[in-house]
């Protein structure tokens, strides 16, 4: 299978360029990890987020439902109809902040432009649970959920290091013969906690959102998510796993993210294992970008999103 790539080659947009000089830093990983200002982090964390959800243009609608045992969001819009498609969504925020609530302007414009319905996992966040429960936890909703709708086609969707409890989730299920999602959608996924891509050190500083400190940044985290554990595992950090069989994947990434590298390896990882990757790079943008719905890169990342769901 090819790999295909595709850098946007377009400038950035001046309301783009605007909103990054407005964004102000993600937590230090150090106010995470204390107990006594981690409140706080989440807090100034998932208000940013949630105000991108101002932003959205259209109606929509989120309804609490459980699978497996797992508290779930369902997502609609005013698109929404009745398919054997469905959208499995698993949210970004380094495993420490975000919710499917929270986190909702990534995954809502791709049920609008597709129609499609969503339900996103609530898994339990790090450090009130460490590795392996957030795994265990998207694994057993997405059991009831196929269990439940078994001739539903799914695309399983994943952002930052949701992406990479996704990525490690398909990899398992693969493993155990269970059924598999039908295409891979992952944003700027967080796989590697050795750090180990050049742009961890090369594009440092260029996005406000994310720093890597020369990958010293993924080795904490990853460390705080999976501790006393070898980095290298693959149920940690995917990019070390095997690759064959997995669904046809699409990837995106900015040019600004320390998690350029990693998605390059991602898809080059992909296609010597024979599986259909695409890989496209948004010039100057930063991370989980997607998530400001009146940014015309916002827009043309979904639709591209959009496109490659409607595939299936």
């Amino acid at each position: 299978m090819a790999l295909t790539a595709r850098r946007t080659g377009k400038a950035m947009s001046e309301h783009a360029r605007d909103r990054l000089q407005s964004l102000r830093a993600y937590p230090t990983l150090d106010t995470w990890m204390n107990p006594l200002t981690r409140g706080l982090a989440r807090h100034f964390a998932n208000q940013d987020w949630l105000k991108t959800q101002e932003q959205l243009d259209f109606t929509y609608r989120m309804s609490d439902c459980e699978f497996g045992g797992v508290n779930c969001v369902r997502y609609e819009t005013e698109k929404t109809r009745e398919t054997d498609r469905i959208i499995f969504y698993v949210h970004g925020g380094g495993g420490v902040s975000g919710s499917p609530r929270v986190n909702a302007s990534m995954i809502l414009p791709a049920c609008q432009l597709t129609g499609l319905e969503a339900i996103g996992p609530d898994y339990t966040l790090v450090p009130e649970a460490r590795f392996p429960t957030q795994i265990e936890e998207i694994d057993r909703a997405y059991k009831a959920l196929i269990a439940k709708r078994p001739e539903a086609r799914i695309v399983l969707f994943g952002d930052s290091m949701g992406g990479g409890f996704a990525l490690a989730a398909v990899m398992k299920w693969r493993d155990e013969g269970a059924k598999l999602p039908d295409g891979l959608v992952l944003a700027s996924p967080a796989i590697d906690g050795e750090g180990a891509s050049d742009t961890q050190t090369t594009v440092d500083g260029h996005d406000p959102f994310m720093r890597s400190h020369g990958g010293r940044h993924c080795r904490r985290l990853f460390g705080f998510y999976a501790p006393d554990e070898n980095l290298k595992d693959p149920r940690i950090s995917p990019i070390y796993g095997d690759f064959r069989g997995l669904p046809p994947m699409l990837v995106h990434v900015g040019t600004r993210e320390i998690l350029l590298g990693d998605s390059a390896r991602l898809s080059e990882a992909a296609r010597r294992a024979g599986v259909q990757s695409t890989l496209r790079v948004f010039d100057g943008m930063f991370h989980l970008f997607h998530m400001h719905w009146d940014l015309p890169e916002a827009k043309a990342a979904q639709q591209d999103i959009a496109d490659f769901i409607h595939a299936f």
